[in-house]
Protein backbone atom coordinates (compact mmCIF):
# COMPACT_ATOMS: atom_id res chain seq x y z
CA UNK A 1 0.00 0.00 0.00
CA UNK A 2 0.97 3.64 -0.50
CA UNK A 3 1.53 5.78 2.59
CA UNK A 4 -0.64 8.90 2.67
CA UNK A 5 0.12 10.37 6.09
CA UNK A 6 2.77 9.82 8.75
CA UNK A 7 2.64 11.11 12.32
CA UNK A 8 6.05 11.14 14.02
CA UNK A 9 6.71 11.77 17.74
CA UNK A 10 3.72 14.09 18.01
CA UNK A 11 3.05 15.75 21.35
CA UNK A 12 0.54 18.37 22.44
CA UNK A 13 0.71 20.20 25.77
CA UNK A 14 -1.92 22.64 27.01
CA UNK A 15 -1.00 25.22 29.65
CA UNK A 16 -3.80 26.19 32.01
CA UNK A 17 -3.93 29.18 34.32
CA UNK A 18 -0.81 30.98 33.15
CA UNK A 19 -0.70 34.70 33.84
CA UNK A 20 1.11 37.47 35.67
CA UNK A 21 1.86 35.38 38.75
CA UNK A 22 3.75 32.51 37.19
CA UNK A 23 3.57 29.53 34.91
CA UNK A 24 0.33 27.58 34.72
CA UNK A 25 -0.19 23.85 35.00
CA UNK A 26 0.72 21.79 31.96
CA UNK A 27 -1.64 19.11 30.64
CA UNK A 28 -0.07 16.61 28.26
CA UNK A 29 -2.89 15.74 25.85
CA UNK A 30 -0.71 13.81 23.38
CA UNK A 31 2.54 12.06 24.25
CA UNK A 32 4.95 10.96 21.50
CA UNK A 33 2.34 9.67 19.02
CA UNK A 34 3.58 7.64 16.03
CA UNK A 35 1.30 6.19 13.35
CA UNK A 36 0.99 5.74 9.61
CA UNK A 37 -2.12 6.07 7.45
CA UNK A 38 -2.13 4.07 4.21
CA UNK A 39 -4.00 5.29 1.15
CA UNK A 40 -7.43 3.66 0.83
CA UNK A 41 -7.70 2.36 4.40
CA UNK A 42 -10.00 3.31 7.24
CA UNK A 43 -7.92 3.84 10.35
CA UNK A 44 -9.97 4.08 13.55
CA UNK A 45 -8.75 5.90 16.64
CA UNK A 46 -10.60 4.76 19.77
CA UNK A 47 -10.57 5.37 23.50
CA UNK A 48 -12.55 6.92 26.32
CA UNK A 49 -13.30 10.63 26.58
CA UNK A 50 -10.13 12.50 27.45
CA UNK A 51 -7.76 10.02 25.79
CA UNK A 52 -6.61 12.58 23.19
CA UNK A 53 -8.19 11.16 20.04
CA UNK A 54 -10.01 14.36 19.02
CA UNK A 55 -6.95 16.46 19.82
CA UNK A 56 -4.91 14.18 17.56
CA UNK A 57 -7.37 14.67 14.70
CA UNK A 58 -7.25 18.43 15.11
CA UNK A 59 -3.45 18.46 15.25
CA UNK A 60 -3.25 16.41 12.04
CA UNK A 61 -5.33 18.97 10.17
CA UNK A 62 -3.57 21.80 12.06
CA UNK A 63 -6.75 23.12 13.60
CA UNK A 64 -4.54 23.14 16.71
CA UNK A 65 -0.76 23.72 16.74
CA UNK A 66 1.45 20.88 17.95
CA UNK A 67 3.94 21.24 20.77
CA UNK A 68 6.46 18.82 19.28
CA UNK A 69 6.73 16.30 16.45
CA UNK A 70 5.69 16.19 12.81
CA UNK A 71 2.75 15.35 10.53
CA UNK A 72 3.96 14.43 7.04
CA UNK A 73 1.52 14.43 4.12
CA UNK A 74 2.72 12.28 1.23
CA UNK A 75 1.93 13.81 -2.16
CA UNK A 76 1.32 11.78 -5.36
CA UNK A 77 4.78 12.75 -6.70
CA UNK A 78 6.41 11.15 -3.64
CA UNK A 79 7.29 14.41 -1.87
CA UNK A 80 6.64 14.67 1.88
CA UNK A 81 5.29 17.91 3.31
CA UNK A 82 5.51 18.60 7.03
CA UNK A 83 2.13 20.18 7.76
CA UNK A 84 3.22 21.28 11.25
CA UNK A 85 5.71 23.80 9.79
CA UNK A 86 3.27 25.52 7.42
CA UNK A 87 1.69 28.89 8.12
CA UNK A 88 -1.97 29.67 7.46
CA UNK A 89 -1.43 30.59 3.80
CA UNK A 90 0.91 27.68 3.01
CA UNK A 91 -1.38 25.03 4.50
CA UNK A 92 -4.49 26.22 2.65
CA UNK A 93 -3.92 24.04 -0.47
CA UNK A 94 -3.57 20.93 1.74
CA UNK A 95 -6.92 21.67 3.38
CA UNK A 96 -8.41 20.69 0.03
CA UNK A 97 -6.89 17.21 0.36
CA UNK A 98 -7.60 16.75 4.08
CA UNK A 99 -11.15 17.45 5.22
CA UNK A 100 -13.05 16.93 8.47
CA UNK A 101 -16.54 15.73 9.43
CA UNK A 102 -17.61 16.88 12.89
CA UNK A 103 -19.54 15.18 15.68
CA UNK A 104 -22.53 17.48 16.05
CA UNK A 105 -24.12 18.09 12.65
CA UNK A 106 -26.28 20.94 13.97
CA UNK A 107 -23.57 23.07 15.58
CA UNK A 108 -21.15 22.49 12.69
CA UNK A 109 -23.58 23.95 10.13
CA UNK A 110 -24.26 27.67 9.98
CA UNK A 111 -27.99 28.00 10.79
CA UNK A 112 -28.21 31.23 8.78
CA UNK A 113 -26.94 29.70 5.53
CA UNK A 114 -28.86 27.68 2.99
CA UNK A 115 -27.66 24.13 2.43
CA UNK A 116 -26.47 25.07 -1.06
CA UNK A 117 -24.23 27.83 0.33
CA UNK A 118 -22.92 25.61 3.14
CA UNK A 119 -21.69 23.03 0.64
CA UNK A 120 -20.54 25.66 -1.87
CA UNK A 121 -18.51 27.62 0.69
CA UNK A 122 -15.31 25.48 0.46
CA UNK A 123 -15.37 25.83 -3.34
CA UNK A 124 -15.63 29.60 -3.04
CA UNK A 125 -12.93 29.83 -0.35
CA UNK A 126 -10.47 27.87 -2.49
CA UNK A 127 -11.56 29.55 -5.72
CA UNK A 128 -11.90 26.26 -7.58
CA UNK A 129 -15.06 26.75 -9.64
CA UNK A 130 -17.77 29.36 -10.06
CA UNK A 131 -21.03 29.99 -11.81
CA UNK A 132 -22.87 27.08 -13.40
CA UNK A 133 -19.96 24.70 -12.76
CA UNK A 134 -20.11 25.46 -9.04
CA UNK A 135 -23.85 24.94 -8.97
CA UNK A 136 -23.60 21.59 -10.75
CA UNK A 137 -20.83 20.39 -8.45
CA UNK A 138 -22.79 21.26 -5.31
CA UNK A 139 -26.00 19.63 -6.55
CA UNK A 140 -24.13 16.51 -7.70
CA UNK A 141 -22.33 16.20 -4.35
CA UNK A 142 -25.57 16.57 -2.43
CA UNK A 143 -27.10 13.86 -4.61
CA UNK A 144 -24.18 11.54 -3.76
CA UNK A 145 -25.07 11.78 -0.07
CA UNK A 146 -28.82 11.43 -0.60
CA UNK A 147 -29.97 15.06 -0.43
CA UNK A 148 -32.32 16.05 -3.27
CA UNK A 149 -31.65 19.13 -5.39
CA UNK A 150 -34.94 20.76 -4.36
CA UNK A 151 -33.77 20.71 -0.72
CA UNK A 152 -30.66 22.83 -1.41
CA UNK A 153 -32.50 26.06 -0.73
CA UNK A 154 -33.55 25.07 2.79
CA UNK A 155 -31.81 25.86 6.07
CA UNK A 156 -30.26 23.26 8.44
CA UNK A 157 -33.12 23.37 10.98
CA UNK A 158 -35.44 21.90 8.33
CA UNK A 159 -33.53 18.60 8.29
CA UNK A 160 -33.25 15.64 10.63
CA UNK A 161 -30.00 14.82 12.44
CA UNK A 162 -29.08 12.15 9.91
CA UNK A 163 -29.77 14.49 6.99
CA UNK A 164 -27.70 17.25 8.58
CA UNK A 165 -24.79 14.84 8.93
CA UNK A 166 -25.16 13.97 5.24
CA UNK A 167 -24.89 17.70 4.48
CA UNK A 168 -21.71 17.83 6.58
CA UNK A 169 -20.33 14.90 4.61
CA UNK A 170 -21.18 16.67 1.34
CA UNK A 171 -19.33 19.78 2.54
CA UNK A 172 -16.27 17.64 3.25
CA UNK A 173 -16.40 15.80 -0.09
CA UNK A 174 -17.13 18.72 -2.44
CA UNK A 175 -13.40 19.50 -2.73
CA UNK A 176 -12.62 15.91 -3.79
CA UNK A 177 -10.27 15.24 -0.84
CA UNK A 178 -7.82 12.38 -0.38
CA UNK A 179 -8.20 12.04 3.40
CA UNK A 180 -11.30 12.60 5.54
CA UNK A 181 -11.09 12.81 9.33
CA UNK A 182 -14.45 11.80 10.81
CA UNK A 183 -14.58 12.92 14.45
CA UNK A 184 -17.35 10.95 16.21
CA UNK A 185 -19.34 11.37 13.00
CA UNK A 186 -22.21 9.08 14.03
CA UNK A 187 -22.20 9.27 17.84
CA UNK A 188 -24.94 11.93 17.97
CA UNK A 189 -27.30 9.87 15.78
CA UNK A 190 -29.85 7.17 16.57
CA UNK A 191 -28.64 3.61 16.03
CA UNK A 192 -30.71 3.05 12.88
CA UNK A 193 -29.45 6.33 11.40
CA UNK A 194 -25.89 5.43 12.39
CA UNK A 195 -26.08 2.36 10.18
CA UNK A 196 -27.29 4.40 7.22
CA UNK A 197 -24.49 6.96 7.59
CA UNK A 198 -21.84 4.25 8.04
CA UNK A 199 -23.05 2.52 4.88
CA UNK A 200 -22.93 5.86 3.07
CA UNK A 201 -19.36 6.50 4.22
CA UNK A 202 -18.36 3.02 3.07
CA UNK A 203 -19.97 3.53 -0.34
CA UNK A 204 -18.33 6.94 -0.78
CA UNK A 205 -14.96 5.49 0.14
CA UNK A 206 -15.24 2.95 -2.67
CA UNK A 207 -16.58 5.48 -5.19
CA UNK A 208 -14.10 8.29 -4.53
CA UNK A 209 -11.07 6.28 -3.40
CA UNK A 210 -11.11 7.97 0.00
CA UNK A 211 -8.97 7.34 3.05
CA UNK A 212 -10.58 7.77 6.48
CA UNK A 213 -9.34 8.51 9.96
CA UNK A 214 -12.40 7.50 11.97
CA UNK A 215 -12.40 8.81 15.54
CA UNK A 216 -14.84 7.03 17.86
CA UNK A 217 -15.45 5.73 21.37
CA UNK A 218 -17.79 3.01 20.06
CA UNK A 219 -15.99 -0.24 19.30
CA UNK A 220 -19.11 -1.69 17.71
CA UNK A 221 -19.02 1.04 15.07
CA UNK A 222 -15.26 0.64 14.67
CA UNK A 223 -15.59 -3.10 14.11
CA UNK A 224 -18.00 -2.41 11.26
CA UNK A 225 -16.07 0.24 9.35
CA UNK A 226 -12.34 0.11 10.21
CA UNK A 227 -9.48 -1.77 8.57
CA UNK A 228 -7.10 -0.99 11.42
CA UNK A 229 -7.53 0.32 14.96
CA UNK A 230 -5.34 2.57 17.09
CA UNK A 231 -6.25 2.44 20.81
CA UNK A 232 -5.37 5.53 22.86
CA UNK A 233 -5.21 6.03 26.60
CA UNK A 234 -4.18 9.22 28.44
CA UNK A 235 -2.59 10.65 25.29
CA UNK A 236 -0.60 7.50 24.48
CA UNK A 237 -1.06 4.89 21.77
CA UNK A 238 -1.30 1.61 23.68
CA UNK A 239 -2.25 -0.71 20.80
CA UNK A 240 -2.27 -0.60 16.99
CA UNK A 241 -3.55 -3.60 15.06
CA UNK A 242 -5.69 -4.81 12.14
CA UNK A 243 -9.33 -4.74 13.25
CA UNK A 244 -10.01 -8.48 13.06
CA UNK A 245 -6.84 -9.33 14.98
CA UNK A 246 -7.51 -6.75 17.67
CA UNK A 247 -11.06 -7.99 18.28
CA UNK A 248 -10.00 -11.64 18.34
CA UNK A 249 -6.75 -11.33 20.33
CA UNK A 250 -6.09 -7.98 22.03
CA UNK A 251 -2.58 -7.48 23.36
CA UNK A 252 -3.11 -4.61 25.80
CA UNK A 253 -5.23 -4.87 28.98
CA UNK A 254 -6.97 -1.57 28.19
CA UNK A 255 -8.14 -2.97 24.85
CA UNK A 256 -9.42 -6.06 26.65
CA UNK A 257 -11.34 -3.84 29.07
CA UNK A 258 -12.94 -1.88 26.22
CA UNK A 259 -13.95 -5.12 24.52
CA UNK A 260 -15.45 -6.49 27.76
CA UNK A 261 -17.90 -3.58 27.74
CA UNK A 262 -18.91 -4.23 24.13
CA UNK A 263 -22.40 -5.80 23.88
CA UNK A 264 -22.61 -8.99 21.82
CA UNK A 265 -26.03 -9.82 20.36
CA UNK A 266 -25.44 -13.56 19.92
CA UNK A 267 -25.99 -15.18 23.37
CA UNK A 268 -23.94 -18.22 22.36
CA UNK A 269 -20.88 -15.99 21.86
CA UNK A 270 -21.17 -13.79 24.95
CA UNK A 271 -18.74 -14.12 27.80
CA UNK A 272 -19.41 -13.13 31.38
CA UNK A 273 -18.42 -9.62 30.55
CA UNK A 274 -18.43 -6.34 32.42
CA UNK A 275 -20.87 -3.76 31.08
CA UNK A 276 -18.96 -0.91 32.75
CA UNK A 277 -15.29 0.06 32.54
CA UNK A 278 -13.20 -0.49 35.67
CA UNK A 279 -12.14 2.60 37.60
CA UNK A 280 -11.88 6.13 36.26
CA UNK A 281 -9.45 7.67 33.81
CA UNK A 282 -6.90 9.75 35.79
CA UNK A 283 -6.80 13.53 35.54
CA UNK A 284 -4.33 14.64 32.85
CA UNK A 285 -2.66 17.02 35.27
CA UNK A 286 -1.87 14.12 37.62
CA UNK A 287 -1.02 11.28 35.26
CA UNK A 288 0.54 8.17 36.85
CA UNK A 289 4.21 7.27 36.54
CA UNK A 290 5.24 4.18 34.60
CA UNK A 291 2.57 2.57 32.45
CA UNK A 292 -0.28 5.09 32.12
CA UNK A 293 -2.88 2.31 32.54
CA UNK A 294 -1.47 0.58 35.62
CA UNK A 295 -3.90 2.28 38.07
CA UNK A 296 -6.82 0.42 36.40
CA UNK A 297 -5.05 -2.73 35.23
CA UNK A 298 -5.76 -6.05 36.96
CA UNK A 299 -2.49 -7.46 35.63
CA UNK A 300 -0.24 -4.64 36.91
CA UNK A 301 3.03 -5.54 38.65
CA UNK A 302 5.84 -3.48 40.17
CA UNK A 303 7.54 -2.86 36.83
CA UNK A 304 4.32 -1.31 35.50
CA UNK A 305 4.35 1.30 38.25
CA UNK A 306 7.99 2.21 37.61
CA UNK A 307 8.65 1.92 33.86
CA UNK A 308 6.64 3.04 30.86
CA UNK A 309 6.50 0.23 28.25
CA UNK A 310 7.42 0.97 24.64
CA UNK A 311 4.97 0.49 21.76
CA UNK A 312 6.45 -2.45 19.84
CA UNK A 313 5.55 -5.29 17.45
CA UNK A 314 4.30 -8.38 19.28
CA UNK A 315 5.88 -11.68 18.25
CA UNK A 316 6.94 -10.27 14.89
CA UNK A 317 3.35 -9.48 13.78
CA UNK A 318 1.69 -6.28 12.55
CA UNK A 319 0.11 -5.91 15.99
CA UNK A 320 1.78 -3.26 18.19
CA UNK A 321 1.21 -2.94 21.92
CA UNK A 322 2.68 -0.96 24.81
CA UNK A 323 2.48 -3.49 27.64
CA UNK A 324 5.36 -5.12 29.54
CA UNK A 325 3.57 -8.49 29.33
CA UNK A 326 1.96 -8.27 25.88
CA UNK A 327 3.78 -11.38 24.66
CA UNK A 328 2.70 -13.56 27.59
CA UNK A 329 -0.75 -12.38 28.71
CA UNK A 330 -3.68 -14.29 27.24
CA UNK A 331 -6.29 -11.56 26.95
CA UNK A 332 -9.88 -12.21 25.94
CA UNK A 333 -11.23 -10.88 22.66
CA UNK A 334 -14.71 -9.58 21.90
CA UNK A 335 -16.29 -13.02 21.94
CA UNK A 336 -15.56 -16.65 22.45
CA UNK A 337 -15.26 -18.76 19.30
CA UNK A 338 -18.62 -19.86 17.87
CA UNK A 339 -19.66 -23.35 19.01
CA UNK A 340 -18.53 -26.09 16.67
CA UNK A 341 -21.13 -28.55 15.35
CA UNK A 342 -21.18 -31.96 17.01
CA UNK A 343 -20.75 -34.82 14.55
CA UNK A 344 -22.30 -38.20 15.23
Amino acid sequence: MTTLLTVENLSKVFTLGSGLFGKGRELVALNDINLTVEAGETLAIVGESGCGKTTLGRCIIKAQPVTDGHVFYHQPDGARVDLTTLDKRAIKPFRRDIRMIFQDPMSSLNPNMRVFDIVAEPLRVHGIVRGRELEDRVINTLAKVGIAADAAGRYPHAFSGGQRQRIGIARALVLDPKLVIADEAVSALDVSIQAQVLNLLDDLKAEFGLTYIFISHDLGVVNYIADRVVVMYLGHVVENAPTELLFERPRHPYTEMLLEALPIADPTRRKGRNKELRGEIPYLGNRPMGCPFHTRCKYAQDICRADKPALRPINGTSQLAACHFAETLHLQGAYEPAPQPVHA
